[in-house]
This record gives structure tokens, sequence and C-alpha cells, in this order.
């Protein structure tokens, strides 16, 4: 291994997923020749931005939980930043999510603390407790929150388990309090550089139609089947500074670099549909749907 390192950029401390993705992304991937350095940022937007401006190599951003749903603070921050400093999703990797609440002295103070996206996997946890009068607040991050409740003891987080060690906190419930146990989430994996043809890839589009058109999105939908390419997610996105528009996040299975990614492509822009062409976020290896 090189003494060059490789910086990839994740949502810090490093207690959080973000962390444990990059970590798992290390040690599963072909990728990293050099050795690798992460570099913790306060959100997406800022990671992103690290990638398109050179400041990182790669970027690991959670992108899709599997009962909370997409992240659309993801989507807008990827969509930023690609349209103007060419930055595309090139990887992704899943974590399994447990969270613990957690504080300075082990027991539940009247303020509970934590990134909005693990309060929604939490709710039945944090419900009760808010029927019991402790307040609720998000956070940057689930990290954030831990470090928070180490400096207040009138403060608990919902945090992984690592964050007990590095903040010197104690549980306050003995076993994660998640929904649902077999919670994950998925992470992109983002750099200025396009991931190579596997033979077994997704690929991602933003699509914008028009929506005085009916049928506009089963049209879309319609020219993936029509060239057999296998629709995996679609997602409404809500247009910032624009009442009820959405833009549509689309994955697929395949490449960008398919024949038949081809000739979809060609048959979306024949459609006349769309208010702008179809946008590519990236191709890359498919790690969680067979």
């Amino acid at each position: 291994m090189s003494g060059k390192s490789v910086t990839v950029g994740f949502l810090g401390p490093s207690c959080t997923f973000g962390y444990q993705a990059a970590s798992k992304l290390l040690a599963g991937s072909r990728i990293f020749r050099c050795r690798p350095k992460l570099i913790p940022f306060l959100n997406h937007s800022a990671i992103c931005d690290a990638v398109g401006r050179g400041k990182v190599k790669y970027g690991v951003v959670a992108i899709e939980n599997v009962l909370d749903g997409v992240v659309t603070e993801t989507v807008h921050a990827v969509e930023s930043v690609a349209s103007h400093r060419g930055i595309a999703i090139c990887g992704e990797v899943t974590v399994p999510i447990e969270l613990f609440c957690m504080s300075k002295t082990g027991k539940l103070p009247k303020r509970l603390l934590s990134h909005q996206t693990a309060l929604r996997q939490c709710r039945s946890f944090v419900t009760e407790i808010q029927g019991r009068g402790v307040v609720v607040e998000a956070r940057a991050s689930t990290g954030q929150a831990a470090e928070e409740a180490s400096r207040d003891p009138d403060t608990a987080a919902l945090a992984p388990s690592v964050a007990l060690r590095s903040f010197g906190l104690q549980l306050v419930a003995p076993e994660s309090v998640v929904d649902y146990k077999n919670s994950a989430t998925r992470f992109w994996v983002l750099s200025k550089e396009y991931a190579r043809r596997t033979g077994n890839d997704k690929t991602c589009f933003l699509i914008n139609l028009e929506q005085s058109m009916s049928g506009a999105l089963y049209k879309s939908l319609g020219i993936f089947s029509a060239n057999e390419i296998n629709v995996l997610l679609v997602y409404p996105i809500p247009i910032l500074g624009r009442r009820w528009e959405y833009t549509f996040l689309v994955e697929v299975g395949g490449h960008v670099d398919d024949v038949e990614m081809d000739r979809a492509w060609d048959d979306f822009r024949n459609l006349g549909i769309s208010l702008q062409p179809m946008r590519f976020l990236g191709s890359y290896p498919n790690s969680t749907s067979m």
C-alpha cells in the first residue's frame, strides 16, 4: 500500500452511521489502492461540496433507510453540486441500524437529541417519552447529539453504541430502540469519477415531468419496461421554492453504457414529456438488489 492517502468525507463525528459506512466501504472495496483518510463534515451538503471542489476524493452520504425511505436532503445536495461541479454516484454501501438511548447519568432526563432520520426510526420510543414530558430536538448527526449529551447531564441522545465509549455515556435502556430490528440504511459513494460497468449495476436519474400532461409518469416508466430495464425505485423529490411540484428520483437496474439504456434515453427524449433532459446522477455496482 502506498504512503499516499485517499480522502473520504463522511457525516461526523467518528461515531455516526456515516463513519460506519465509510469504514465498511474501505474494508470491502478495491477502489482504495492507497491509504485512506476519513474526514468528518457537518452535513451532507458539505460532503457533496467537498467532493465537487476536490477537497476529498470520495464522499459517503445516506440516501435510503428501509423504514424511513429516501433522504431528500441528500438528493437535494447531490443534485445541486452535480449540476455545476460534476460529481457522480460511483458506489453504494449498506449499514445495519441500531440506536440506543444514552445519557451521562444513565437516566432519562428532560431532553432527547438525535438526527431527524434517527428520531423517525424510533417513533414508538420517541412518542412514549414525549408523553412523559421529554423535549425532543433534532441535530445534524447522531454523533453531535451524543457529544452534547456528554456535556449536559440534563440531555440524552439516540446514537449508535460506539458513542457510549467515544463520549463516556451510559445506556438509559439496555436494547436498541428502533421500531424494527431489521432496520438498515443505504449510503451512496460520491466521486468526480464514473464507475465502470460490472454487469450487475444500478443507474440513477432525476426526471422533471410536465405535470399538465396526463400519464406522464406512467409513460416514463413504460420506457424502461419496453427496453427490459428493471425499475428499482421511484421517489418524488420536492422542488425547492415551488409548491407541490416534484422531480422524480428514478433508480433502475443496468449501467448507463448498456445498449438498452441508450435506447431508453433516446425514447424518453422523443416522448417530449419532460421539462428538461433526464439528468444522470451515476451508475454504480449493485450491492443491495439481486
